[in-house]
């Protein structure tokens, strides 16, 4: 039974920029004691996407689709909150990515991040390799920090603790609601249910457990790497490899670079196969996919060139809020699940669901208080 398949192209928006910047965050600041979000959150981001392809499967139609138009008032606010703050996320993990390998000044990567999806969006008609391109970046980004592990070597007694012993305080409440927001992702459920009808259901069982729990593996190595190295220090997202090179030498910052890189091209792909169905469901029209990227990058240009080549603000700090505007928005998705879920899923898997949704709607609020 193959790995590659819908859940592939789901699992990489849970390695978009948005969980750089939420687990570098998160380490930086808190060293390894939100760990155990990570891994919490993974394990719920798994049922989650059962849950929505299975009710794709088994309707025959995305969750979009079959809530119908008298939803479209409530809902539309939200998914179109949910495609910016992704498409930024993504923005500023390319426009990162292609500063720190090539150089470019802030500016110039900006307007070379509006053509970073042109060869992905040519291929979004061919799903097999599609999903096997999305696939092959996913497994970049992976070995990439398979490889910043193997030449940082945590202590594997303290990581296992810290994966455990849940820990939380009013201070990292935020930077945990946007783990849960860049972990559990509103508009990877919404597409999941979208890209599951005609699959089998144990063939879309198998390969959610396998990819989501691969990007989980993946978020969790992110957090680690940037306790280790980067711990009790205060650096923005384009001085992280220039702490790296020093310490673990000039492959671990040529890792770091690739890997958001890839993160942010892989990942911006995926929200536009999402902004098509989001567009679609708010305006009662088709739209092509290349005017929804249009629209989110030049809604999303110049915030982004502003904010950090003109005040400079850290983009880590942007990566964060984004992926709390995501973690807000969850509980209005997961709750529209739940209730198309009733008949396809157990009763147990039901209650995850709305497990979820409270989970991070209470750490969304906690953060605020």
């Amino acid at each position: 039974m193959g790995v590659v398949g819908p859940a592939t192209v789901v699992s990489v928006a849970y390695v978009d920029p948005g969980n750089f910047g939420a687990n570098l965050e998160a380490g930086m600041r808190f060293g390894l004691g939100l760990l155990w979000v990570v891994w919490v959150s993974g394990l719920l981001a798994v049922a989650v996407q059962y849950v929505a392809g299975a009710v794709g499967i088994a309707r025959g139609r995305g969750v979009l689709e079959l809530v119908g138009g008298g939803w479209r008032l409530f809902l539309s606010p939200v998914l179109a909150a949910v495609l910016l703050a992704t498409d930024m996320a993504e923005y500023v993990g390319v426009i990162a990515g292609l500063h720190l390998l090539l150089g470019l000044p802030i500016s110039a990567a900006a307007l070379l991040g509006f053509v970073d999806v042109v060869l992905l969006a040519a291929l979004a008609d061919r799903r097999d390799l599609f999903a096997k391109v999305i696939g092959g970046m996913v497994a970049a980004i992976g070995l990439s920090f398979v490889a910043e592990l193997f030449l940082i070597r945590p202590d594997l007694a303290s990581v296992l603790a810290a994966s455990f012993l849940p820990s939380i305080s009013g201070d990292s409440a935020l930077v945990a609601a946007a783990i849960v927001g860049a972990t559990i992702m509103p508009h990877a459920v919404v597409l999941h249910s979208h890209l599951a009808p005609g699959q089998s259901r144990r063939e879309h069982g198998w390969q959610t457990v396998v990819n989501l729990l691969g990007a989980s593996a993946i978020n969790a190595s992110i957090l680690i790497t940037s306790a280790y190295a980067l711990g009790g220090s205060e650096v923005t997202l384009f001085e992280v490899p220039r702490v790296l090179e020093p310490l673990y030498g000039p492959l671990s910052a040529s890792l770091f670079s690739l890997a958001l890189l890839l993160s942010g091209v892989a990942s911006s792909a995926v929200s536009v196969e999402f902004g098509v169905v989001a567009v679609k469901f708010i305006t009662g029209r088709g739209v092509e996919a290349w005017r929804v990227r249009l629209g989110a990058r030049l809604a999303n240009l110049a915030p982004a060139v502003l904010a950090m080549g003109v005040a400079g603000l850290s983009p880590l700090s942007v990566l964060v809020y984004t992926q709390a505007v995501l973690a807000a928005a969850l509980p209005v998705v997961l709750v529209v699940l739940w209730r198309l879920s009733g008949g396809v899923v157990s009763r147990g898997l039901r209650l995850v669901v709305a497990g979820a949704a409270a989970y991070s709607a209470a750490l969304v609020v906690y953060s605020l208080i």
